[in-house]
């Protein structure tokens, strides 16, 4: 419900700066970065490493405010920790890896202010489509899809600054938190709820403006 209303008042915005958008310019370009994520449940747990890249197109709807659209590829995952149920002297509790592929659509609002170096920041929400997962048990992997829920859906905060170069492009530097709405795994029987996922990392960009 959360992400719904927050959908519904960014296409409002949207609408209420149509007319003023008139005449702005378009832009597209490139990222990519790396993360930490992990998940937010009841096991104790820890961050993995991940990354992410993708495109995107921006419409300046006013001169300072831009309604952007991405399309990514992002790996997200959590390190979860547990006691060994047979142990042997000396032997050390187990910890086992979760990583999960996303096909990402985020929609954000961004704010910029400055003449030539801009400082950005933004927000706005994802719908998440999980097309891969593997789970390391020690030095078994296996996949196990059909475990987790395949739709994720994220709310996005971001910062960062953005600096020209020649007339048409700029390049960009932003941090970005993701903040997942929904519980990854299905539970069956006593399997735990897993929780749901966290991430930040640092992202690089590149923008030609149309």
């Amino acid at each position: 419900m959360q992400c719904k209303a927050f959908l519904f008042s960014l296409f409002f915005m949207v609408f209420c700066f149509a007319k003023q958008a008139k005449g702005q310019s378009w832009a597209v370009g490139l990222h990519f970065g790396e993360n930490l994520s992990t998940l937010r449940g009841n096991a104790k747990t820890d961050y993995l490493p991940g990354f992410m890249g993708g495109l995107h197109a921006s419409h300046y709807l006013t001169e300072n405010v831009v309604l952007r659209l991405e399309a990514n590829f992002e790996r997200k995952g959590s390190r979860i920790e547990g006691v060994n149920p047979n142990p042997d002297p000396g032997t050390p509790d187990f910890a086992n890896d979760y990583r999960f592929d996303y096909l990402s659509l985020p929609v954000m609002l961004r704010y910029s202010v400055g003449k030539n170096a801009k400082f950005v920041v933004g927000g706005g929400a994802s719908v998440d489509y999980l097309i891969r997962q593997r789970t390391d048990y020690g030095t078994l992997t296996t996949n196990e899809l059909g475990d987790y829920r395949r739709f994720d859906s994220d709310l996005i905060g971001t910062m960062g600054g953005a600096i020209p170069f020649g007339e048409k492009w700029t390049v960009s530097l932003e941090m970005r938190a993701l903040w997942g709405l929904i519980g990854v795994n299905k539970p069956k029987g006593v399997a735990p709820e897993l929780g749901k996922n966290l991430s930040w990392g640092l992202m690089a960009g590149v923008n030609y403006y149309l």
